[in-house]
Parts: C-alpha cells; sequence; structure tokens
C-alpha cells in the first residue's frame, strides 16, 4: 500500500494538512493543502511540541482548539502523525481568525481554516487509522472514545439516579405511557378526530424536564414530539425522506421562537400536519412496496434528471415492468407524478421563497422557464407569477 499516495489523497479529501512529526518536534514530512507561513503546525513551534506530547493512544486521538477547530493525532514509531485544522462549523470567520491570533500564522498567505463535515472528517481520520494499524473502528467507538471518559459515564448515571430519586421522592411521574402510545397511533392512522381525544386527556404525571431554560425545555420536548410523530407518520406510510424533511424545517422553524405558546402551537401543527398526511395516504390505492421505494426515490431526486430506467435500476426491478405497476397502483405514469411533485414543490417555493420563477425552473428541472410555466398553469390553474401573487409569503402584506 503506497503510503505517501494515500495521505496526499486524504489531505484533498480532508481539506487540511497531514504531517509528520518526529521525536524532536520538527515536521518531516508533509501532505499539504497549504504550507510555510499558511500552516499553523509549520509556523507554531511550541504547538507541534504540545501535540508531540500528547498521551499516546491506541485510537486516533481527536482534540479541539476552540470547540470548533478539530485535529486527529496518530502515535507513530518515531513521533506523531497530525491532521488538521479543520473547522466544523460553516459560517463566519470567528474560527479562521482564532487560529490567525493563536497561532503566527501569515493572514497575507491566505490562510483559511477549511470546513469539513463531522462525518467526513471521521470517516478519514478512520482511514488513516487502517492504514497505519490495520485495524477498524466505527465511526460512532471513535467519538465515544474521544468525547466520553469514565467521569463523563459516572456523571450520566448519577444525573438518571438523581431524577429518579427526585421524582420518587416528590411523587412527580411522567407523563403515562399508554397516552402516548394513543397520541402516536392516531398520527399512524391518520385519525385527527383520535388524535385530538388523546391530546384532551386529562392525567396525572408531567412531561420530562430536559432543561433547566423554560423556553429551551420548550424547545426540546417540542424537537422530541415532532421527531416521534414523524416516524409514526412513516409507520402509517409517508415516505420516509419527507417525513425527515419535515422535522428539520419544523426544528429549524422552532429554534427561531422565543414565546414558549408559539413554539407548543407549532409543536401541535406538526402532529395534525403529519397525521392529515398520513389520512390522505391511507384514502388512496393500497400500498406497494416497490410503488414507495420508487416514490421516495423520485422525491429524493426532483432537482435532479429523472430516469425511468435509473429507478428501476435502484429498486431492483424491470423498467417495463415498473411502469406499468407504477400506472395500474396510482393510475398515472411515472412521468405524471415526478411532474405532478414537482409542481408541489414549486408551490413551496413561491409560496416561502424569494428565488426567481426562472430559477426555480431550472432547480427542479425543467428545460424551459416557459415550459415550466406551461405544466404548473395546466396543474394548477395559474401561472406561476400568478401563484407567487396571491400565495406568496408577501401577498397578505400587499393587501
Amino acid at each position: 500500500m503506497n503510503f505517501e499516495y494515500i495521505c496526499n489523497q486524504m489531505a484533498k479529501v480532508l481539506h487540511c494538512n497531514i504531517c509528520c512529526i518526529d521525536a524532536n518536534g520538527e515536521i518531516e514530512k508533509c501532505f499539504v493543502t497549504s504550507a510555510g507561513d499558511a500552516n499553523p503546525l509549520f509556523t507554531d513551534e511550541a504547538f507541534r511540541k504540545k501535540i508531540l506530547q500528547r498521551e499516546a493512544k491506541e485510537y486516533p486521538d481527536i482534540f479541539y482548539e476552540k470547540n470548533g477547530i478539530l485535529y486527529a493525532v496518530f502515535s507513530t514509531d518515531t513521533g506523531k502523525l497530525a491532521a488538521g485544522p479543520v473547522r466544523i462549523e460553516r459560517p463566519g470567520r470567528e474560527l479562521t481568525d482564532y487560529t490567525i491570533q493563536t497561532h503566527p500564522v501569515s493572514e497575507n498567505a491566505g490562510f483559511g481554516t477549511a470546513y469539513c463535515t463531522m462525518q467526513t472528517f471521521g470517516s478519514g481520520v478512520l482511514m488513516l487509522y487502517h492504514l497505519l494499524t490495520g485495524n477498524e473502528m466505527s465511526l460512532d467507538e471513535l467519538w465515544r472514545k474521544n468525547e466520553l471518559n469514565n467521569v463523563d459515564v459516572r456523571e450520566a448515571f448519577a444525573s438518571v439516579s438523581r431524577v429518579i430519586f427526585e421524582r420518587q421522592e416528590y411523587e412527580l411521574p411522567h407523563n403515562p405511557y399508554d397516552q402516548e402510545i394513543r397520541e402516536l397511533d392516531s398520527i399512524r392512522r391518520g385519525d385527527m378526530e383520535m388524535l385530538k381525544r388523546s391530546l384532551s386527556e386529562t392525567y396525572k404525571g408531567e412531561v420530562g424536564r430536559l432543561s433547566r431554560n423554560e423556553v429551551r425545555q420548550a424547545k426540546n420536548i417540542a424537537i422530541c414530539v415532532i421527531t416521534l410523530a414523524s416516524r409514526a407518520a412513516i409507520e402509517g406510510g409517508m415516505l420516509p425522506e419527507k417525513a425527515f424533511s419535515m422535522v428539520d424545517g419544523y426544528i429549524l422553524q422552532i429554534e427561531e421562537m422565543n414565546s414558549i405558546a408559539k413554539i407548543e402551537a407549532m409543536m401541535r401543527q406538526a402532529e395534525f400536519d403529519y397525521a392529515e398526511m398520513v389520512a390522505g395516504i391511507q384514502e388512496k390505492k393500497q400500498r406497494n412496496e416497490l410503488i414507495e421505494r420508487t416514490k421516495n426515490y423520485i422525491f429524493q431526486s426532483l432537482h435532479s434528471e429523472i430516469v425511468i430506467s435509473r429507478i428501476a435500476e435502484e429498486v431492483g426491478v424491470n423498467a417495463s415492468y415498473l411502469s406499468a405497476l407504477f400506472h395500474r397502483v396510482e393510475g398515472i405514469t411515472v412521468r405524471q407524478y415526478i411532474q405532478q411533485e414537482r409542481v408541489r414543490l414549486a408551490e413551496n417555493m413561491l409560496r416561502y421563497s424569494d428565488y426567481a420563477v426562472k430559477e426555480i425552473a431550472n432547480y427542479l428541472c425543467f428545460c424551459t422557464q416557459s415550459y415550466f410555466g406551461h405544466v404548473f398553469k395546466e396543474q394548477t390553474g395559474m401561472s406561476p407569477a400568478q401563484y407567487r401573487k396571491k400565495y406568496g409569503r408577501f401577498a397578505k402584506e400587499q393587501k
């Protein structure tokens, strides 16, 4: 296995330097995306020696600077192999400025702390670990070994024991499990009336305490409830990708709220939205696993060109068979369904985004803006501009 080749490629994947530091704290080899005075590992001798002095571990040693800047260190026979820095937070210059101020890095050299997702960084670190040792490790194990020590585990057990004791001592039971089951089952069935009844039940007990801050408490409860509601909706027939995307949307909206009443109202709205969607699904013709997988693939690919033969390959059947089955079960062709879903997504973008009609047409892979307008009007009875004027988020303000 070519060690240097793999390290060079991994440096490009992780968007950071990978440096071999010898026993004296000197860099003997560096696989670079930047070098010299644009590299903290080059410019800060004290920092290199600090890395060299880190305790040798049998697994990749992940450490942070200012929480959002990550390095990975591997112990070798001759010293250390260090990968970094990368930042795991997207926006702003704060972390880059921190690195420039903490280490004698030249801003004139064009230094910028590169962004890398936790998933990508972790996977790259594990590949380097396997390259160096031949051993394998999961991402979950990597983060647990680096983030949870014995003190953390003991404190977690202590916290659990304390909460159990307090609830028993003061007779403060949680909300009853059977009520929660009825609440989720009503969403799974798409039964709006059952959901209303389950939410109006009176019982002894209260929801758990998830934060000492009341607004954060409301947000945390809402996140739990909406997440559980989405899983119940999936069990009721909703497309997983659509259900997951709705969770993201609701939670992002809730995170912007500071009113406990509004947070709770949005939480309940989400539950009713899921139940309503499940009800609509169950009113349709019989579900078919191949059809559901086809719909899920289409939902994830609405912004790309969708080819029926590629869908068929993905779900593992012949394209002709899939087309015939879809038409028999759904009453429309696969192509018509794709256009229908693209128009639905376009409606949302026209209602809630500031994208121009041309941009929406391009995003949804319509060959021209005029063709998009034709398809949209055919399905909604209005042109995209008319639809936005009537239903767009600024429509009420303009009246």
